[in-house]
Order: C-alpha cells, then sequence, then structure tokens
C-alpha cells in the first residue's frame, strides 16, 4: 500500500542538470556519479575516498538532456567543504555510440525558508547550509552543456561490469597562476595624470577555476570546473596604481588525479585544490579595451572611491595559465562580494566608468575614463 501523499518522503533535490552536446538519446545510457571530500594536502600515490551516488536511480533523462539528484542527508559532514562547497562529479556512458562524457562541478548546500536542504550553483551568493536560509523560490542548482567523445577501452570496459572496483588516485600537482582580475585607469585625458585601479581578495573569497581532462595524459581538453575558497587564512589588496592596463593573479595548486577500474585506466583530471597564498600584478602593455557607450557608462561622477561588489561575476576562458603544463588554459570565475573587490579613484580629470555589458554596477569588468569622454560618443 502507497503512502499517502502528505506523508511520501520528499524527492532529492536536484543537484545538477544540463545536456550534452549532441542530439544523442541518453535513455539507455550508463552513469556514475560521486562527491569527493575536501582537497586537503594528499600525497603522491594516496587514494581518494570517493562516496556513490549510483544508488536509487538519481539520473534522470529526457532525450539529451539530464537532472541529477543527490540527498543532502546522504552526503557526510566530511565531504562538505568550507561555505558548503561539495564537490561532485558525473560520467556518462552511451553503449549504443560508444560515447561518454565525464565533468565535475562544485555545487553548495543551503538551507531554505521552508526548512529544506537544497542544491545551488555556487556564485549566485546564497548562503552556505547550516549558517542561514535563503528563499526557496531563490534556489536553483548549476547547469552544464557535457562534451560527447568516443569512449577509451578503458571506459567502455568499467561499464560492461556491473561492480568494477574502480579508484581515484593523485599522481602530482602543480602550482599555476590564475587571472581573478583586471583594471583600466582612465587616460590623462585633459588631466595631467592617469587615474587609478586597485583590487581586494579577502580570506573567505570563492573562485571557480576550470578542470581539464585527458584519456592519456597527454592530450588534454577543458571540462568542468572547481570552486575553490580561499580559507588558507590570508587576504590581500593590491596598491593602487595607474597603470593602463592592470592584471590580478593569485596562485592556485591543481591537482592531477589518475581514475582506474579494475586496473584499467579511464583517464586523468586535472582539479584546483587550493590558494598557495601566493599574488602578483602583471603590468600588460596591452592597450585598454574600448567599452564606451552610453548604454553601458556612467559619466561627470564625483570625486571619490568607486568600488565593485556585486554584479555579474569577472570571467576569463584562458584565467588558468597551465598551458605549460596540459596544453590549453582553462577558465577563471570570481563573483564580486565585500571581500573581492575592484576599485577606482574618481576625480575631476577621471570621472566616467562604463561595463563590458551593461551598466558598472551590473557588469563583470569595468573600465574608466578621462573627463569630457562622453563628448566623443
Amino acid at each position: 500500500m502507497s503512502a499517502p501523499a502528505a506523508i511520501a518522503a520528499e524527492p532529492a533535490p536536484v543537484a545538477l542538470a544540463g545536456q550534452v552536446d549532441q542530439s544523442t538519446d541518453l535513455d539507455n545510457a550508463l552513469f556514475r556519479a560521486w562527491v569527493t571530500p575536501p582537497a586537503e594536502t594528499l600525497d603522491d600515490g594516496e587514494e581518494i575516498k570517493s562516496l556513490s551516488l549510483d544508488t536509487g536511480k538519481p539520473l534522470k533523462t529526457h532525450g539529451s538532456a539530464f537532472t541529477l539528484s543527490v540527498d543532502p542527508a546522504a552526503v557526510p559532514e566530511a565531504y562538505i567543504g568550507p561555505n558548503g562547497l561539495v564537490s561532485l562529479e558525473l560520467e556518462i556512458y552511451d553503449p549504443a555510440s560508444q560515447q561518454y562524457s565525464w565533468t565535475t562541478q562544485s555545487v553548495r548546500l543551503v538551507d531554505t525558508t521552508t526548512g529544506s536542504a537544497a542544491w545551488a550553483e555556487p556564485q549566485n551568493g546564497q548562503q552556505p547550509a547550516r549558517g542561514g536560509t535563503v528563499k526557496a523560490a531563490a534556489v536553483q542548482p548549476p547547469t552544464t552543456t557535457l562534451k560527447l567523445r568516443k569512449a577509451s577501452e578503458g571506459v567502455a570496459a568499467s561499464f560492461k561490469t556491473r561492480a568494477p572496483v574502480c579508484t581515484t588516485t593523485k599522481t602530482g600537482q602543480s602550482d599555476v597562476w590564475a587571472t581573478i582580475g583586471s583594471g583600466y585607469p582612465a587616460a590623462p585625458g585633459y588631466g595631467t595624470t592617469r587615474g587609478k585601479a586597485w583590487m581586494t581578495h579577502s580570506n573567505g573569497a570563492e573562485i571557480t577555476y576550470g578542470a581539464g581532462l585527458s584519456t592519456n595524459g597527454t592530450n588534454w581538453e577543458a571540462s568542468g570546473s572547481v570552486d575553490v575558497s580561499n580559507t588558507k587564512g590570508f587576504s590581500f589588496e593590491w596598491a593602487a596604481s595607474d597603470w593602463m592596463t592592470q592584471v590580478y593573479r593569485t596562485q592556485i595548486r591543481y591537482y592531477k588525479y589518475k581514475y582506474a577500474c579494475d586496473g584499467l585506466l579511464r583517464y586523468y583530471t586535472m582539479k584546483a585544490a587550493a590558494e598557495t597564498g601566493v599574488v602578483k600584478t602583471v603590468k600588460s602593455k596591452d592597450l585598454p579595451p574600448t567599452w564606451l557607450s552610453s548604454s553601458k557608462c556612467g559619466f561627470n561622477y564625483p570625486a571619490g572611491t568607486w568600488t565593485k561588489t556585486t554584479g555579474s561575476a569577472y570571467s576569463l576562458a584562458s584565467g588558468v595559465k597551465i598551458s605549460d603544463i596540459i596544453g590549453i588554459d582553462l577558465r577563471t570565475s570570481r563573483k564580486y562580494t565585500s571581500g573581492s573587490t575592484l576599485s577606482y579613484k574618481m576625480s575631476a580629470s577621471h570621472d566616467s566608468l562604463c561595463g563590458n555589458t551593461d551598466k558598472p554596477a551590473l557588469a563583470g569588468k569595468v573600465q574608466q575614463f578621462y573627463n569630457r569622454i562622453e563628448e566623443e560618443l
């Protein structure tokens, strides 16, 4: 006898939604899903204790689209990182076409006003679980598009076995630079000096770093991302500078992992693990962009300091400078918060700001212009 609807178990909330990049029917596809504990200091050769999410048919498909549901109560505290971040991984294999896809995605565990837990996109500004509530209507899980590729022998063989013994092993690490912001102070214009820009990156700020995938350890492609919370106890404020194109970077430690089932290699991945606490500025010789537009600019600002603490995230497709190691660079994305800011010194000589896609407070990147620039539109 079925339980009455009023007391039936609530369905697990969706943790990840998306689709594959081809018009492939996923209804007969096979999958594996798991979570990994927060990346701490690991020795090379150390195995990662992953938690399988394959039970209970959590993956639902409709044509080329899918949703992955995860019961928050099934994820132990040991797998929940700072600010409620959980590292989720998903692998889909289609026997008919012999194609597969892998992705990694950070999701945030949040509490809602209804008293239930849910999964949210990390960069939407919602509060972590057990640390406040958010409006239930505002909770949206991450979405992604997975790239299908030809399955390797190891991947295909692992899915043919009902219960393969699979392991994830750290095989190396690399410290690389990642661009997390940029500033474009105004040219002298009708004044005598340039404007000034600076940035802050404080303890607790979060950045999204792209992940890499390789079936042989040599040829790499971008696949998925990991959100890393700066919890290593450091904060940094760049000094105000008048250099025309300033690039702000932090050093991030990437771990290389080997995935194998029943002794057969499936693939390698490169995933961000932690910030090292090292930062630098690149004074680029590139000319600043020109985002001058009446629909994206504000003019005639009074003298003072303008600081960006919200709006669209700063993003850069090639932000992680890791091509010397894996042949490609990976993306970065940084949410603006009170502890992760971009500032400009405004004056009578430098009194205009323009966003790259919208007005300054709403855009992901902001450029300063000299006074009277409005006359040149």
